[in-house]
């Protein structure tokens, strides 16, 4: 599993800027531009990743700025 993971969808049309600024921090700090992607709609309904909002930046599973993991329910994708 990756330490860092930006959560999106298909269509999210912030998710190109933040990929961008995470690839250039990561280089800034002497790291690989190597994070995961966790696409909203190919993950299992009970993965808590579902609950938060596109773009969402997750370092170690937890929100790079401080949101609280979702519980179930979450809301359907609008």
């Amino acid at each position: 599993m990756e330490r860092v993971v930006v959560v999106t969808r298909a269509g999210c049309r912030h998710t190109p800027t933040m990929r961008t600024n995470l690839e250039g921090a990561l280089r800034s700090l002497g790291m690989a531009a190597e994070y995961g992607v966790a696409d909203l709609d190919t993950l299992p309904s009970a993965d808590h990743r579902r609950g938060f909002p596109t773009p969402t930046l997750l370092y170690d599973g937890v929100d790079l700025f401080g949101m609280e993991a979702p519980t179930p329910p979450f809301p359907e994708p609008s």
